[in-house]
């Protein structure tokens, strides 16, 4: 598909309903399952904006991870979309978004083109919102990481997200100890899981839309 066209039908498509939780949780765990369904947001709730940023490559339809650095905390090493905590200085959380995609990789955000956003993800053991914004470049970018939080910059092609082989399940056990099954996407052989995982599922299901 011309890139042109799918950044068309791609910006048509967000304008309509979106596939919401049920879409995410293909993708969440049986525990993390539970907890989407019992535990709810509430004032205290803090608020992300994460990025999908979309660009042309090798006639194809390119998109961008990071690998967290190794640190003491619930995220360690993981395998991310660009984004961060909501600050004052924001807008919004698009505003968010942008910002944080060119603190972490390097992004002029005045290149990016938003297209709109994917429906919020509540993170119930961090308390966190996520609201992911999807956006595009007409050119592949020069990737600059900030070497304190990103450790790699993970290039793929979007359309392996659909490739039926991509999604596995494996055994996590996560900082508290606690082991459970979940399944994940196998990303040029990234393990992307748990809330990440979540908002790919989403946008997934959008992409089986455009290519039906």
């Amino acid at each position: 598909m011309i890139f042109s066209e799918f950044i068309y039908k791609l910006e048509k498509r967000l304008q309509n309903p979106l596939p919401g939780k049920k879409a995410q949780l293909l993708m969440g765990s049986d525990i993390r399952m539970k907890d989407f369904v019992f535990k709810q947001k509430d004032d205290k709730s803090k608020k992300s904006g994460v990025m999908i940023l979309l660009y042309p490559y090798n006639d194809c339809v390119y998109s961008t991870f990071i690998k967290r650095t190794e640190y003491n905390g619930t995220h360690s090493g993981q395998i991310a979309l660009p984004g961060g905590k909501y600050e004052t200085c924001d807008k919004n959380l698009i505003d968010t978004a942008l910002r944080e995609t060119s603190e972490e990789i390097g992004i002029d955000s005045s290149k990016i083109k938003i297209l709109g956003q994917l429906s919020e993800l509540f993170i119930p053991p961090s308390n966190y919102i996520i609201y992911p914004s999807v956006g595009y470049l007409n050119s592949k970018p020069f990737f600059i990481p900030e070497k304190r939080e990103v450790e790699k910059i993970i290039e793929y092609n979007i359309f392996d997200l659909l490739k039926e082989a991509t999604i596995k399940t494996k055994e996590f056990k996560i900082f508290t100890g606690l082991t459970f099954n979940a399944p994940y996407f196998d990303i040029n052989n990234h393990v992307v899981w748990g809330a990440t995982a979540m908002i790919m599922s989403e946008f997934v299901e959008i992409l089986k839309e455009i290519c039906n």
